[in-house]
């Protein structure tokens, strides 16, 4: 597959974040040592049923520097999901299936994890797009409770086409206040029964997990998502501050058509600057009056001016309220 070929092992991946893997997003994190970035999901029928040209959206918008792409699509009915594949595969250097949302919205709409009760669906949504589609198809999953059934489950989803399997290790019911640690036990298990590519999601907080992780998994990249929200350096060990960082965000929204809502850098902007904002509540409240590029401009150069820390600076991992990682706790 050329969108492998092309790069080298262990392959960097931003993952796909719902308001998050914007273009403008993925270039910041291309700069910064990812060498596969995801579009957010598109979901096939919403997609299908919209009147506005689809590739201007900027879900999947993109330019010809923003390569390796991978397209993450949901959906529940393969001729469906086929028929938006069909048209989204010109944008993008592969398909990923999202077989992993845990959320409420998925268990309503039938996707994402809340699939993996149908295995006999799974197995003809992926048969159905890898044999029809010119660019490879991909599949993000999360892990079941018992080793030896994700094993066979992530199997079957090979057999039935699929050309690289992205393993969340966590459960379905992992997620929020209770997502605890996910289990590389799990993803190692999958990386040793698979003859194709596994990519490890989870427990990724700083640069030396991710060979820790490689090394623990036996993977042949990590997935990094939330993490990478607030330190889109973590991929490469170079140091910068937030605000630097910040503002080259910034620059790429203002110089990169069509790269970004305004939404998207509000919701980055609260992140980058998560250790400077939780610290100060009145620089909170000014951020969040922000809804245009020169206004965000204006409040980091108002921030510059101030006589701060350079410890509010920092780009630290968010940690929820669970224990970070150690080998004995993955097993």
């Amino acid at each position: 597959m050329e969108i492998l070929e092309k790069n080298k092992k262990p392959y960097f991946i931003l993952a796909p974040m719902v308001g998050n893997s914007e273009l403008a997003w993925r270039t910041l994190a291309r700069r910064y040592g990812a060498n596969i970035c995801y579009t957010e999901m598109v979901h096939c029928e919403a997609f299908l049923r919209s009147k506005r040209n689809p590739v201007k959206n900027n879900w999947y918008c993109t330019n010809k520097e923003d390569r390796p792409l991978v397209i993450q699509i949901c959906g529940n009915k393969p001729d469906v999901m086929l028929e938006a594949c069909k048209i989204l595969q010109t944008e993008c250097d592969a398909i990923d299936i999202n077989f992993g949302c845990p959320q409420e919205i998925a268990r309503k709409g039938k996707y994402g994890s809340w699939l993996q009760d149908d295995w006999e669906l799974v197995r003809s949504i992926v048969s159905t797009l890898s044999s029809n589609l010119d660019v490879p198809l991909f599949c993000k999953i999360r892990v079941f409770e018992s080793i030896e059934k994700t094993v066979e489950y992530a199997k079957m989803i090979e057999s039935a086409g699929c050309k690289l399997i992205a393993v969340h290790g966590r459960t379905r019911e992992q997620k929020g206040v209770n997502s605890g640690l996910a289990s590389w036990e799990h993803i190692k298990k999958v990386k040793e029964n698979l003859s194709i590519p596994v990519v490890a999601n989870g427990n990724i907080l700083y640069f030396c997990d991710l060979q820790a992780c490689l090394d623990y998994t036996g993977c042949d990249g990590v997935m990094v998502a939330e993490t990478h929200l607030y330190n889109p350096l973590i991929f490469c060990e170079i140091e910068k501050s937030s605000i630097e960082v910040y503002k080259e965000y910034l620059d790429i929204c203002r110089n990169v058509p069509n790269s970004f809502e305004y939404k998207n850098i509000k919701s980055h902007s609260f992140k980058i600057l998560n250790t400077l904002l939780k610290n100060n509540s009145t620089l909170m409240v000014s951020l969040n009056k922000c809804n245009t590029l020169e206004e965000f401009y204006n409040f980091i150069a108002e921030v510059e001016q101030m006589d701060l820390d350079k410890n509010n600076f920092k780009m630290l991992p968010y940690i929820r309220d669970r224990k970070h990682n150690n080998k004995e706790d993955l097993k």
